[in-house]
């Protein structure tokens, strides 16, 4: 069932309105460009974007992230490609997507299907007529693992978010961690019972908390163990839900999420006053990470395009569409068959490798990090 959007806080309610209007399209047709743009290699990109589902604010920030990055290369006119970015909103209703992707497809003549989203995933994976048009899923920002010859990932998953998770808190020091799971976070794949859950349960010598409806009473039986750490894979709704709980109950220790989790919407829920330590996995280089050659670039584009503070959720959009520029810049002739085959290379995204040439997944990249007052993450 649909989820109401998240609040979007303050800082980034501007860019939300500027985006908004990316929903009747960013680019023309490909038929309807200048003659100037005509003579350079193109590619359409077919963005649908979840604005009303769980993941709303990292979806617009995900598009944030990508459209700059489309800009950019567009502006540059020395590359010989063009991207023609179509930003659509995707069908509040599941079923409908797949007739809404396949006449986009074939109305605008789409080579790429970009950026789904956890609600759209599962759908586009399983349509035979996607697959059949030959059409390639790149950069999903979805964290589920569902392999197909036609889906390519540019970052973890959650199962590898939780691995690595439990991996650097250990290394912190903390060895009284807690896992809770939403039972309808990730499509089932991380419901309790599962062989990979199960394996999860025995390394961390612990057994899993399923976040029930009574969520007080999860967090009651979780603050009774006083752990000091309590992990959570589900969206930003439960990690909220459950931080806040927990509080009621007098716990207030690291509050660690997975890449799921809006980092401003988590603030807004857990209120200012919010005594414990907010901790959110992030899948691609954070602001903070300001030595790094893509952070720096990605700044700089922010603000020449759309005058807005850079997230990790935009700069993973961020490096999802440079492996689509890329991977275009590479292909030899038009087809889904020579873009296949230049995706599967390895790609440097200044300073941030991707690696297509043993399989589907070209990053296994986790960081923690801490979110500070203001919605921002630091240096964990």
């Amino acid at each position: 069932m649909r989820q109401p959007a998240l609040p979007a806080s303050p800082a980034r309610r501007r860019c939300l309105s500027t985006l908004a209007a990316l929903g009747a399209g960013y680019a023309l047709p490909l038929h309807a460009q200048s003659p100037a743009t005509v003579t350079r290699r193109q590619m359409v990109v077919v963005h649908l974007v979840d604005r009303t589902g769980t993941q709303a604010d990292l979806a617009r920030d995900y598009l944030a992230g990508a459209k700059v990055q489309f800009d950019a290369v567009n502006a540059a006119g020395n590359t010989g490609i063009h991207i023609a970015h179509v930003v659509r909103d995707a069908d509040p209703d599941p079923r409908n997507v797949i007739r809404q992707v396949l006449a986009l497809v074939d109305n605008e003549r789409a080579d790429v299907l970009f950026g789904p989203g956890d609600s759209l995933l599962p759908a586009l994976v399983q349509s035979s007529e996607i697959m059949r048009r030959g059409v390639q899923i790149v950069a999903p920002l979805s964290g589920l693992s569902l392999p197909a010859e036609n889906v390519w990932y540019t970052r973890s998953d959650y199962q590898s978010e939780l691995d690595a998770a439990v991996r650097q808190l250990r290394n912190y020091g903390l060895s009284g961690i807690a896992l809770a799971v939403a039972p309808d976070f990730a499509a089932g794949t991380l419901r309790k019972g599962t062989p990979w859950l199960a394996r999860m349960e025995q390394d961390m010598a612990t057994q899993a908390f399923e976040i029930t409806g009574d969520v007080s009473e999860s967090a009651r039986q979780i603050a009774a163990r006083k752990p000091g750490a309590v992990l959570i894979a589900g969206d930003t709704l439960a990690y909220g839900n459950l931080g806040r709980a927990l509080a009621a109950h007098g716990w207030f220790g690291f509050l660690v999420g997975l890449s799921s989790v809006s980092p401003a919407s988590a603030r807004e829920i857990l209120g200012a006053r919010y005594a414990g330590g907010i901790v959110l996995t992030q899948v691609a280089p954070g602001p903070q990470e300001s030595t790094l050659r893509v952070v720096k670039e990605h700044v700089a584009r922010m603000k020449q395009y759309l005058d807005e503070p850079p997230s990790p959720a935009t700069l993973a959009g961020y490096i999802g569409a440079a492996c689509v520029v890329r991977a275009v810049a590479a292909t030899r002739a038009p087809g889904a068959a020579e873009l296949r085959r230049a995706i599967q290379a390895r790609f440097d995204v200044g300073d941030f490798p991707l690696d297509f040439t043993r399989g589907a997944r070209g990053s296994q990249y986790v960081q923690l990090a801490v979110i500070g007052k203001d919605g921002a993450p630091q240096r964990a």
